[in-house]
């Protein structure tokens, strides 16, 4: 007998409590533990969006015989960058069967067609602090960690994306790495001295830092971790979890007292109050910031009442004029050995972009990958 399919309909959603209870009933989360809270972060992100109304965003919902079979967010952020320049894109695509995923995208392409622009990229799943980007397609076996998309292993939206006509752009790796220490950081230029910082002495330095990312990121990396919303994540997740992290001794580790600038940098420290989670390279003589490695905790295991011993080494900067001089191997060694005194023990290289030479070049040799991601984006033409 054959089975007659259902048709699938899509509306467009602003109201949270509707989007909560669609991403309820059909998200799909590895760790159920943590789907609520999850959800919750998602729900607040597009609360936020939708309050101002200059905000270009939407969020559709798929259903056959009003049971939710997919959702999808599209957004136009100045913020987002993609090799360098703004581009639209959707985010937290879940589609049952081609087509609910055909449906969706659809108005996905024909929001973008309104604003005038002419490729959707993505998924970029906002807040990247929860959702991350990229669909997995290997590692479904590591653990859930805050920032790095999770994703179904047995989903085909990559497949069905592209038969609608969506091309692999961006292969991202992500590396349990960061395990032992980088020759090169053994030899630290004279001129440049790594610290750890306290939260305001962070939040003191954004411009810096974000004039750092202009240099170093939005013009040679896709999907740039993008603007000033990134940066208060940080911020956020930092304020979250300091409170919970104690360094385990305040004396000099002796079998990490060689590393280059090590023990500057703890004897410079209130180990009592610096964020273990960053750390920044500045030159010594004008105190100008050169070079910072920006790592993310694993929130999720804070969410589930778990000791945090897992970090995401997200973003690393080093400004132009100051790189072959040690600078991000010394950036990883002294931040390495002193975050472990802290408690932390998995370090997770993540989004590592395979058309990054350099990045691949310098971190590959340190780790074994371990999930592997996929951008996807497709030109937009006008209907006739």
């Amino acid at each position: 007998m054959e089975l007659v399919s259902t048709k699938t309909e899509v509306i467009e959603v602003r109201d949270s409590s509707q989007i909560r209870s669609a991403l309820l009933e059909a998200l799909f989360v590895p760790d159920e533990r943590l789907k609520p809270k999850i959800v919750s972060e998602i729900v607040n992100y597009f609360e936020s969006k939708f309050s101002n109304p200059e905000n270009k965003i939407k969020f559709f919902v798929a259903s056959q015989n009003k049971r939710t079979t997919g959702f999808v967010s599209c957004q136009i952020d100045e913020e987002y960058k993609s090799y360098g320049m703004n581009c639209p894109t959707f985010g937290w695509l879940s589609a049952q069967d081609i087509e609910t995923c055909e449906a969706l995208m659809t108005e996905c392409e024909r929001f973008v067609r309104e604003n005038k622009k002419k490729k959707l990229r993505g998924p970029i799943n906002y807040p990247k602090y929860i959702g991350g980007i990229g669909i997995q397609t290997e590692g479904f076996d590591a653990p859930m960690m805050s920032g790095i998309a999770f994703g179904d292993p047995d989903s085909k939206i990559l497949e069905h994306l592209e038969k609608l006509g969506y091309k692999k752009d961006s292969k991202y790796s992500c590396l349990d790495t960061f395990l032992k220490r980088w020759a090169k950081g053994k030899d630290l230029d004279e001129e440049i001295v790594v610290r750890f910082l306290l939260l305001d002495e962070i939040r003191d330095l954004k411009d810096q830092i974000m004039d750092l990312a202009s240099q170093s990121l939005y013009a040679v990396l896709a999907d740039a971790p993008g603007g000033r919303t990134r940066f208060d994540e940080f911020m956020n997740a930092y304020a979250q979890t300091n409170e919970f992290l104690k360094v385990s001794s305040e004396e000099v580790p002796e079998e990490y007292a060689d590393i280059s600038g090590f023990r500057e940098t703890w004897e410079s420290c209130d180990l009592k109050k610096i964020v273990p989670m960053a750390a920044f390279g500045f030159d010594r003589k004008t105190d100008e910031l050169v070079g910072v490695i920006m790592c993310q905790p694993n929130l999720y295991q804070l969410w589930n009442g778990e000791k945090l011993t897992h970090m995401n080494v997200d973003t690393a900067m080093v400004k132009k004029e100051y790189t072959g001089r040690g600078v991000f191997s010394a950036l990883h060694n002294i931040g390495k050995f002193l975050s472990s005194m802290f408690g932390f023990d998995y370090y997770e290289g993540t989004t590592i972009y395979a058309n990054n030479d350099r990045a691949i070049k310098t971190i590959f040799p340190h780790g074994v990958p371990v999930r592997t991601h996929y951008v996807v984006q497709k030109r937009i033409l006008r209907k006739k």
